[in-house]
This record gives structure tokens, C-alpha cells and sequence, in this order.
């Protein structure tokens, strides 16, 4: 297992294996298989395009096959974005003004294991710019990718990121993005994470500018045995900061959600305001979510706070909708959609929350449940 630890984590080895700590029988079982490079010249079915052919993203729009750029599915023409291949195949997009990206990346399976590694710079240099990132993919033999991302957000600039992880139970992501966020810039991230047979997320925030803010919101609802791993680690590091982190969690069967929220706020920083809640719901007996939240701090004027629930539904909310004749499986996911779609309020593109919402509708736990 240190093979996979030495390549996706980070820090010394006692951090990594600490890090991992929950995710260790998903790493054993990945291990287990023998990968050999993903085709990036594999054929996508029209059923898998149909899934990220949005016409409000037409336009606007990368695609990546098992993490190579596919120039024949792309359009990029009026996206604001300027985009630069290095020799090593590492893509940097520099948005200047006003400007929004779709970023597919799609798993096509193919008859062995397979896995890829892809890596993408996003810089905001002035203005406001706004990135669509959406995983789909393929039933077939296991699919392994690797995405590294950096933003880089310049002073003043505005960054807002829509994650979709929508993947079959034969793929598994790791995921990681590091962000610097100058001063008086912003940086929002929504995440719906679904599907999938294990899905990793790090996310390293650096408030490295006075006034620079963080929102983050996320959601990921879990079935079978699905797993996703969450660790968002956010520092401010500047004068008069904010982060606002907000999270969803629901599990079924025998599904595992993790959420790792840390939070610091470094020497100097004063005036930060940092806040982290994450709320899940338990609907099996054989489920499990471990919330993580962690704070630190080492700077004076600061407001923080931090919470985590872990329950069942509300017994009483599912009384008061059976006694108005919403059958049981109906009214289960209304209250299970309704709890996850808080972390939706802040797309700014309401045309994109469809999308999100229909994600999560295909993905609830008890969507399969007969109604009485």
C-alpha cells in the first residue's frame, strides 16, 4: 500500500498514512489490480456525451478522455480562456476578465484495468471566471485517474468552481487541488460527489492575500458500497480573511463517507473569520460517515467556529408528510433531497443547478425504493 500512499499523498510518511487512515481497505483493494496506461484515443459512446453535452456549456468546453485532451469533442471558442500545453502535457487556462470553462473528463473502460494521471493549471489574472468540472464515465474493467489541479487567483480576482463526480462503480478518482487566493479575491467551490466505486478529494486552500475569502460547500450521497474521502484543508495566512465551509454527507448499505474539514488560521493573520459545519445522515445500520472538523488557531481577533452532526432522519418531518399521504420511499427522498441541496444555493449559474440537482436525484440512496 505505501506504493499508492508514496504517489497520491502528501507530507512525510507518517502524514500520509494518517491522512489515509479511513480509505486504507479502498487503497488494498486498488492495489490489488494491475493497471497498465488508459487508451486517450478511446472511442466515447454517444450515450456518455449525451451526459456532458450541456447547450449552455456548448462553446465553453474541454474534454478529456482518460486524461488526454480530445480536440474533436472540444470547443473552447468562446470561453474567455487561453490554453497553453506543455511538453509535459500539463494544460495551464488563464482567464483575464470575465470568462467560464467546461471541463469533462470521461472514463472510458476498456477490456483490462487501466488507469491516467492528468494535471491543469487554472490562473485568473483580473475579473471574474467561472469552471464547470464534470467526471463521467464508462461500465466495464476498473478505471484509476489521477487529477492534479492548481488555481492560482489573482489579487482581486474571483474564482467559482461547480464539481461533478458522476462516475460507474468500476471507476475510482483521486483528486487534489491546491489554491492561492491573493488579496481581496474570492474563491467559491461547489462539489456533488456520487457513483463510483472510491473517489478521493484534497483540497488545500492558501488565503494568502488580506481580505481574500474561501466558500465551499459540498454534498456527496453514498450507496452499495461506494466510497468517497473528503479532506479540505483551508489557511489563512493573511489579514482579515474569511472561510465559510459548509457540507452534506448522506450514507446507505454499506457505503463510507469521510470528511476531513481542517481549518487554520497562522500567526498574523487576525481579523480572520472562519467558520466549518458539516451536517450527514445515516440511513443504514451498515453505513458509516467520520467527520473530522478541526480548528487552528494562533492569531488574536479572531471569530471561528465549528460543528458536525452525524443522524438519522427526522422522524417527525417523515410523520408530518406521511399523515398528508406522501408514500414512505417519496417522502424519505424528499427530506434526503432537500437536505442536500443547501450546499447548491451558492451557484451562482442558476442554469447550471439542474444539472446538480439531477445528479443528486439519480444518486439518492432510497431512489430505488418501491413507493407504497
Amino acid at each position: 500500500m505505501d506504493g499508492l500512499l508514496d504517489e497520491f499523498g502528501s507530507g512525510d510518511a507518517q502524514a500520509r498514512a494518517e491522512s489515509w487512515r479511513y480509505s486504507r481497505q479502498a487503497l488494498r483493494a486498488l492495489e490489488q489490480q494491475e493497471f497498465k496506461g488508459a487508451d486517450g484515443k478511446a472511442t466515447v459512446p454517444r450515450e456518455l456525451i449525451e451526459r456532458f453535452d450541456w447547450p449552455q456549456t456548448r462553446g465553453h468546453r474541454l474534454v478529456f478522455v482518460n486524461g488526454v485532451l480530445d480536440a474533436a469533442l472540444s470547443d473552447a471558442s468562446t470561453s474567455g480562456a487561453i490554453l497553453e500545453t506543455a511538453a509535459d502535457g500539463a494544460h495551464t487556462l488563464r482567464f483575464a476578465g470575465k470568462g467560464a470553462m467546461h471541463l469533462v473528463f470521461a472514463n472510458v473502460a476498456t477490456a483490462t484495468p487501466a488507469r491516467w494521471n492528468a494535471a491543469v493549471h487554472v490562473r485568473v489574472d483580473s475579473g471574474k471566471a467561472f469552471l464547470v468540472e464534470q467526471h463521467v464515465g464508462t461500465q466495464g474493467a476498473d478505471v484509476l485517474g489521477a487529477l492534479a489541479s492548481q488555481f492560482t487567483i489573482a489579487d482581486g480576482a474571483n474564482l467559482q468552481t461547480a464539481t461533478l463526480g458522476d462516475l460507474p462503480g468500476s471507476a475510482s478518482l483521486v483528486r487534489r487541488v491546491e489554491a492561492t487566493i491573493g488579496a481581496g479575491s474570492a474563491f467559491g467551490a461547489t462539489h456533488a460527489l456520487c457513483g463510483g466505486r472510491f473517489q478521493r478529494f484534497d483540497i488545500d486552500a492558501q488565503l494568502a492575500g488580506a481580505r481574500a475569502q474561501i466558500a465551499a460547500r459540498g454534498v456527496f450521497a453514498l450507496r452499495g458500497r461506494e466510497h468517497v474521502d473528503v479532506h479540505l484543508d483551508v489557511r489563512h495566512a493573511a489579514r482579515d480573511t474569511a472561510s465559510d465551509v459548509l457540507w452534506r454527507g448522506v450514507a446507505d448499505g454499506r457505503a463510507r463517507g469521510i470528511l476531513h474539514g481542517a481549518i487554520a488560521v497562522a500567526p498574523g493573520a487576525d481579523g480572520a473569520d472562519a467558520r466549518l459545519q458539516t451536517k450527514n445522515l445515516l440511513l443504514s445500520p451498515h453505513a458509516e460517515i467520520d467527520a473530522q472538523p478541526v480548528l487552528e488557531i494562533y492569531a488574536d481577533e479572531v471569530k471561528a467556529s465549528h460543528g458536525a452532526t452525524v443522524g438519522q432522519l427526522d422522524e417527525r418531518a417523515l410523520f408530518y408528510l406521511r399523515s398528508r399521504g406522501v408514500p414512505l420511499a417519496a417522502a424519505r427522498n424528499l427530506l434526503i433531497a432537500g437536505f442536500c441541496r443547501e450546499a447548491f444555493a451558492r451557484i451562482e449559474a442558476t442554469d447550471l443547478r439542474g444539472p446538480f440537482e439531477a445528479l443528486l436525484d439519480a444518486h439518492l440512496p432510497q431512489q430505488q425504493q418501491a413507493s407504497e
